[in-house]
């Protein structure tokens, strides 16, 4: 993201959103006078800001996915950021966390409110400490209290419980430096292999005379997330001009399948080829933990086109022939002066090294400004395939109503999204639906991804958006086996560890013979909750359902404290996981 800038005590972004022409794609309608226009597209949850103050803001700016308690649902978070008194220039982040499920509430199931000097909030979700629960790292790049204008990460570690509402570990600006940016970007990923995911943040205005940037590694293992940082990339000048290295990362995907999590950096003002043209470093694991040397990397094409201004972002594939690939753009495409123009994105590979060549890239359609790739992301598996699908947000399409793009993945890609929603046309201001878009994962159990959808540069009208793919499935000889939904799925049990009872969640996509039993740990049966078709209407083909355990055997007995095992069997397949009772 772009740097903020103070205006009489708010700190808003430095972008300015101007009237521009409303010339429309021409092979797509036009926004309706009211409500989105969707195509292959449902919206299946929806949020508006939930404080009507004109002193919060940014509802949406922020969002992140994961399974927060350990349920086997994507749970997703986001916050608001607010000063409660104008004269006091008091900051306050609020954080919203919605826990997924068969059922979606909008009510949220946990916040979390925090002091802030003003910036918004990153977020980032992972299992920094492998316990089988998601963690929650939030990213303060202007600090408070001893690390005020540091910046500073707090971590709240996910237990199967609402999280802690005070941060377990806060992870202070590195050294004395001061105005870094520290926790501006954050992303996740195993990058030394171990099996555990590390912890990354960015400090793209790290530097005393100038803004090089920098990317702070920190390693997780079983007993959490180091507070030092164990690996340190700094950032570079070009032709005597700053790069803000770190502005945006992604470490999610294993580009050339060696177990090992590869990171891509972007440096959004490099002017290798022309004053913030851009460039996205690659660091290839190689079969161990990432050097300090990039392997690859891939320049913006002219002089202000700003590569990776906003963020980078990988996309993963499950599919022999098909390898993890980098999905980024620039909103100021073909513009030279800096200003949102037509935009474009690209597909890039992350195996390759030395300086590297799209596999494919899509520019904005209209004739005016469109500012499309101002935000990229994965679409996670959309259409239940094993190749990830992407998204891009064009948010000034059609004149500021806004415009949300889904490409499937295809062996040979084509323009044509297979999806899209656009913003609502009567929005005063224009909707700018885009502002940010976020893999969701699979929020309510039907084995494909959705995805989140926010407005929150819009001056009224501030909203979340939830949105699953319906359209047919894009990826034309894929292997036999790619397609298959698993024949069933087993969450984990919430909450756990559990006092009296406790809730399992299943889905089962064909039809056969179905057991769901409780055993003790040396394999004795304790308790017997599901046989073939006891729980009618939800046995059978696409059904799901839950059901709950009370902590008594086959003869109503209370059983003892300890852990235990609950397993599912179907069609001579099963999955199997422990819960713990402690009365």
């Amino acid at each position: 993201m772009l740097p903020l800038t103070n205006v009489k005590g708010v700190y808003m972004k430095r972008i300015s959103i101007f009237a521009i022409l409303s010339l429309a794609l021409a092979i797509l309608p036009a926004a309706p006078a009211g409500g989105q226009t969707t195509h292959n597209l449902e919206i299946i949850w929806q949020k508006a800001k939930p404080e009507t103050s004109v002193y919060w803001q940014g509802w949406g700016f922020a969002m992140a996915s994961g399974d927060l308690n350990g349920d086997g649902y994507s749970d997703f978070v986001t916050a608001l950021d607010s000063s409660l008194n104008e004269p006091w220039i008091r900051y306050m982040v609020k954080i919203y966390i919605f826990n997924g499920g068969l059922t979606l509430s909008t009510i949220p199931s946990q916040t979390i409110i925090y002091d802030s000097l003003g910036n918004y909030p990153s977020f980032c979700i992972a299992d920094f400490n492998k316990d089988g629960y998601g963690d929650l790292a939030i990213g303060d790049s202007r600090g408070v209290g001893v690390n005020s204008e540091k910046g500073q990460v707090n971590i709240h570690y996910g237990t199967g419980f609402d999280l802690n509402p005070k941060p377990d570990l806060v992870i202070d600006g590195y050294g004395s430096a001061t105005a870094t940016n520290f926790g501006q970007a954050l992303s996740a990923g195993d990058i030394n292999g171990d099996g555990v995911d590390d912890l990354i943040i960015g400090a793209p205005d790290y530097g005393e005379l100038n803004a090089r940037g920098r990317v702070y590694i920190y390693f997780g293992d079983t007993s959490g997330v180091d507070d030092w940082p164990d690996i340190i990339l700094n950032g570079h000048t070009e032709a005597g001009y700053y790069e803000n290295f770190g502005n945006s990362m992604d470490g999610t995907m294993d580009y050339n399948k060696d177990g090992y999590n590869d990171l891509i950096i972007g440096a959004y003002l490099n002017a290798k080829t022309g004053n913030a043209a851009g460039k996205i470093y690659y660091y290839i694991s190689k079969g161990e933990q990432i050097d300090t040397i990039a392997d690859g990397w891939i320049y913006g094409e002219a002089s202000y086109q700003r590569l990776a201004a906003y963020n980078v972002s990988s996309v993963p594939a499950d599919t022999n022939g098909f390898a993890s690939v980098g999905w980024f753009g620039t909103p100021d495409w073909p513009s030279t002066t800096g200003s949102f123009d037509r935009g474009k994105c690209y597909m890039v590979p992350g195996d390759t090294m030395g300086e590297i060549t799209p596999l494919w890239a899509m520019t904005g359609n209209d004739l005016s400004d469109s500012a499309l790739g101002y935000w990229s992301c994965s679409a996670g598996y959309a259409d239940n395939d094993k190749l990830g699908d992407k998204l891009a947000s064009a948010l000034l399409a059609f004149g500021d109503p806004g415009k949300v793009y889904l490409w499937l993945r295809r062996a040979t890609m084509r323009q044509q999204p297979d999806a899209y929603i656009i913003g609502r046309a009567s929005t005063p201001g224009g909707d700018a639906l885009g502002g940010k878009i976020a893999t969701a994962a699979d929020v309510d159990g039907d084995v494909k991804g959705e995805f989140l959808v926010s407005n929150y540069f819009a001056d009224t009208g501030n909203m979340i958006w939830l949105c699953k793919y319906t359209g047919p499935e894009g990826v034309a000889g894929r292997p036999a086996d790619s397609g298959q939904r698993p024949a069933f799925r087993l969450g984990q049990n919430y909450p756990n560890p559990f006092k009296t009872r406790t809730t399992i969640n299943y889905q089962l996509t064909t039809n056969s013979s179905v057991n769901l039993s409780v055993y003790n740990i040396a394999g004795q049966l304790v308790k017997t909750l599901i046989n073939d078709n006891s729980v009618p209407l939800r046995i059978g083909e696409g059904r799901a359902g839950s059901i709950t355990w009370d902590g008594r055997d086959n003869s109503n007995r209370a059983v003892s404290n300890g852990v235990y095992i609950y397993k599912l069997n179907m069609g001579g397949k099963s999955m199997a996981k422990k819960m713990t009772l402690i009365r």
